[in-house]
């Protein structure tokens, strides 16, 4: 079957960080617990963050096996070209040898050389033909729905199950026409008579197509081997470039009530079985990938594609951290010579020339007419105030080091 969409999954996940954001909101507005809230905002995002990074990497994944797919394709097409290099450069040698042989001969075999320079050449074009036949991508010279009735109409028990796909991306609409017209060539040459099943379905982003029959117990270890062979080796790699899929197994049925096995029975006896093909082809394919732009792995290209955003996270924390500590910072030193009833001008030529900004760390209640000031230690990375510092009446009343109270 076609593997669902990633989509409802990615909806059920944004839907419960909603709700979780909003748990959140209400648990900080009846606690006021400013901290563990900015905590919790920090861990969603870093899950979001690396959720993301989970999701980049699977699509890097998906372009570096379909680059390799695509080196498959480009590969047979080489090896190809050079089968056909060698095949018609020996014709094209035998001809020229023969074609020298006439300038020095002027006798009656004359005619008969000509002659065998004609076949020759006539030779040679057809295998250029069926060479370049095999190496071109042609336009699929009829839609499926016609192959069928056509083969149907030549003697084949062709069983039709659901409507053909249409309204294809022309890539997709050739990979089909591929896939159908291998796996029926394949059922009328290991199971000639048997009847054959072609099932469409799919999605809104995909179509799927299987393609089952019957395989006599003669035929049997034949029709494995198919799976294999060359022919749908070639056509998987065709539809994964695609970004689809193609599967191909024998699956055996015992008579004593054994377990259907591809390949193989537990318990019972076997009696043939049934040849499935089965391919799932993106209803709009994406574009191959460069096979340059895949040369690194996937892991790497991830990593790399997370530097820049991590270090502009970098950058602006550092930036907010020096403003966060600038001119407020009071050394323990300092702190520990600041005591209750000192005079307030002894006190403030200890005291930085600037308050911290961030005010997270609650403090104790003071008198509504006391003063109070608040300095940070440098704390990293948001340089909390942490140190409290009151007065009242030109005296320091009150000093609180805030990092000995609950942050809850």
């Amino acid at each position: 079957m076609i593997r669902p969409s990633s989509s409802p999954a990615v909806a059920v996940c944004a839907a419960a960080g909603a709700l979780a954001e909003v748990a959140a909101l209400g648990w900080w507005a009846a606690t006021g617990s400013t901290l563990v809230f900015l905590g919790l905002q920090f861990t969603v995002v870093a899950l979001v963050w690396f959720a993301v990074l989970v999701l980049r990497y699977r699509g890097f994944r998906r372009d570096y096996e379909q680059a390799i797919a695509v080196n498959a394709v480009l590969a047979d097409r080489s090896r190809l070209t050079e089968e056909m290099h060698d095949a018609l450069g020996h014709d094209l040698s035998v001809i020229a040898l023969k074609a020298g042989a006439l300038q020095v001969q002027t006798t009656g075999a004359v005619q008969e050389q000509a002659a065998d320079i004609r076949r020759d050449v006539e030779h040679a074009v057809q295998e250029l033909r069926r060479a370049l036949a095999a190496a071109r991508e042609p336009e699929a010279p009829e839609s499926v729905e016609a192959m069928i009735d056509r083969l149907a109409a030549s003697g084949a028990v062709i069983v039709r199950r659901g409507e053909v796909p249409t309204r294809l991306h022309p890539v997709a609409d050739r990979t089909l026409y591929r896939v159908v017209r291998e796996a029926l060539t394949n059922a009328l040459r290991h199971a000639p008579g048997q009847a054959v099943a072609v099932t469409f379905g799919g999605t809104a982003e995909a179509v799927e197509v299987e393609v089952r029959n019957r395989v006599p117990a003669a035929e049997d270890r034949e029709a494995r081997s198919t799976a294999a062979a060359t022919g749908l080796g070639a056509l998987r790699r065709r539809v994964a470039v695609a970004g689809g899929r193609l599967e191909a197994k024998v699956e055996r049925r015992g008579t004593e009530g054994g377990e259907i096995e591809s390949g193989e029975v537990k318990g019972g006896v076997a009696e043939g079985g049934e040849f499935t093909v089965t391919a799932q082809i993106p209803r709009r394919p994406r574009p191959a990938p460069s096979v340059s732009g895949t040369r690194r792995s996937p892991l790497w290209r991830t990593v790399r594609s997370g530097l820049a955003p991590a270090c502009v996270a970098l950058v602006v924390l550092m930036g907010f951290y020096t403003w966060a500590t600038h001119d407020d910072v009071i050394e323990e030193g300092d702190f520990d010579l600041l005591q209750a009833g000192m005079a307030a001008a002894e006190a403030e030529r200890l005291l930085p020339a600037r308050q911290a900004p961030v005010r997270l760390v609650p403090a104790p209640a003071h008198e509504p007419e006391w003063s109070c000031a608040y300095y940070t230690d440098g704390n990293f990375p948001l340089g909390l105030a942490v140190f409290e510092v009151c007065f009242h009446d030109g005296a320091v009343v009150r000093v609180s080091d805030l990092r000995e109270r609950s942050w809850l």
